[in-house]
């Protein structure tokens, strides 16, 4: 079969590799599409030390069931499937305390193991789901992203159905927090955005205002949009270290606020807080990383988020190394490879 393997850091191509086989308790899942995700970018520039080369990358799954190993029930050849990469022990101190997602021997299909970058994968059945054969694969690939996304909700609500939200950044993952909370919430949402092209798909996604933070003063934006109060809920979805400082100088948050850091920022990298500003406003931040028993929710939301279709841009394997090396000449919000 088909994949693109990352040999080294800098170093990959798409190559002829062999057909996987399941071992007791796996499934084999023939791809029908993959997300292109910033992991895979830091896999690519070995940035990600859990990775041994070499390694077919790629975690944001869908396809067919297309073979089912020994000791596996409730998955049949022919099913249509999204997967969830990120596969926990259940043994140890973490996982037995309900926050699988800090196991200590953790893997990831497509960091630890081979990924989805390939015309087929083996995943363990336990960490596939089922999926309506209604809708796209390409949709059904943002499965996994959009079950990260609603762990980070999880972690801040609840909020106010009638507060302020900020969104900073309108990539990919800014716009799935945008289309799910227009959904859940009536609140007003404004996002915060540098690029034209995201920032004209922030307004189709209905955001109330999108703004481009270097063109305003923000402070004085966010008081008028939100009635001198300040937001309520402020997202970061960016991992820009300028953007994550501009939001800690908490002149843009109401009392109580909540802010969560969702983008991935660089490790080492330090930003300054007025701890006395936190104290007086009682402002809470708070992290989210990955998707811990939100994968099913995810199934059934997906299904019924066609508007999720309009941030996909299709590529092939080529494109999608293009991508990684960085020498794409294309612009997208949200590739995802089809094959």
């Amino acid at each position: 079969m088909k994949a693109l393997v990352i040999r080294k850091p800098f170093d990959g191509g798409i190559e002829v590799v062999e057909d996987p086989k399941p071992g007791v308790g796996d499934v084999v899942v023939g791809v029908r599409a993959c997300g292109v995700c910033g992991t895979d970018l830091h896999i690519f520039r070995g940035e990600e030390p859990r990775v041994k080369y070499p390694v077919v990358p790629g975690h944001e799954i869908s396809g067919i069931v297309v073979d089912v190993g020994d000791g596996v029930s409730g998955l049949s050849v022919g099913d249509f499937v999204a997967v969830d990469p990120n596969i926990a022990c259940g043994k140890c101190y973490y996982c037995r305390i309900g926050a699988r997602h800090f196991c200590e021997n953790w893997e990831g299909v497509g960091v630890t193991r081979p990924g989805g970058f390939a015309e087929k994968v083996v995943v363990p059945a336990a960490q596939v789901y089922r999926v309506s054969s209604n809708i796209p694969f390409e949709r059904a690939a943002l499965v996994e992203p959009l079950s990260c996304i609603l762990h980070g909700l999880d972690v801040i609500k609840p909020f106010r159905e009638s507060g302020k939200i900020a969104i900073f950044g309108a990539g990919p993952i800014g716009l799935m927090f945008l289309a799910l909370l227009r959904r859940i919430t009536s609140a007003d949402i404004a996002v915060f955005e540098i690029q034209s092209q995201r920032i004209k798909k922030a307004f189709e996604l209905k955001a109330d205002a999108v703004e481009d933070p270097t063109k305003i003063d923000l402070h004085k934006f966010a008081m008028e949009f939100t009635s001198g109060r300040g937001f309520n809920i402020v997202i970061d979805a960016t991992g820009s270290i300028n953007a994550i400082s501009r939001i800690f100088k908490l002149d843009i948050v109401a009392p109580q606020a909540k802010i969560l850091i969702f983008g991935v920022a660089p490790p080492g990298k330090k930003v300054e807080l007025e701890p006395y500003l936190l104290y007086r406003k009682e402002v809470t931040i708070a992290g989210a990383i990955v998707n811990p028993y939100t994968t099913q929710r995810a199934v059934e939301l997906i299904a019924k988020m066609p508007e999720l279709d309009t941030i996909i841009d299709r590529i092939d394997l080529e494109e999608a190394l293009n991508i990684l090396k960085g020498t794409s000449r294309k612009s997208y919000i949200k590739p995802v490879v089809v094959f």
